[in-house]
Formats: C-alpha cells, sequence, structure tokens
C-alpha cells in the first residue's frame, strides 16, 4: 500500500499503478494521475487512463500496491 506523500508528486504525470488482486481495474493502470482526494481513512486517485481519454478511473490507496512514474 502506498502513502500520500508518494502519490502527490505524481499529479499531472503519468503513472503505472499497480493494483491489489482483485481491485477494480487491475492489475495494472497506466494513465495521468489527474489528482489525489484525501478520504476519512487514506486517500482516492483519480486516474485518465492511457486509450480512454476523458474517462475517469478513482482508486482507493489501499487498492495501489505500488505506482511509478511512467512519462519520459
Amino acid at each position: 500500500m502506498v502513502t500520500r506523500d508518494a502519490l502527490q508528486p505524481l499529479v499531472g504525470r503519468r503513472a503505472t499503478l499497480t493494483l491489489a488482486p482483485g481491485a477494480p481495474g487491475g492489475p495494472t493502470v497506466t494513465g495521468r494521475v489527474l489528482g489525489v482526494l484525501d478520504a476519512l481513512d487514506g486517500a482516492v486517485v483519480t486516474v485518465e487512463p492511457d486509450g480512454a481519454p476523458g474517462t475517469r478511473q478513482t482508486i482507493h490507496y489501499h487498492h495501489i500496491v505500488a505506482i511509478a512514474p511512467a512519462d519520459g
């Protein structure tokens, strides 16, 4: 599970999120991180997945096993 501090620097950049088994949209999602919102029990990440412009996917932080920059 990643922390909010690890997510915040990637806002506005492309990243690959590795998700926990059984997480919606998994096992990985690559796209532009649009924002990180605080939640009572952690954080929620909003991603615009590659290949699906204009769509949004929200992922609760406890589903994210790892996150890494995907832009050049």
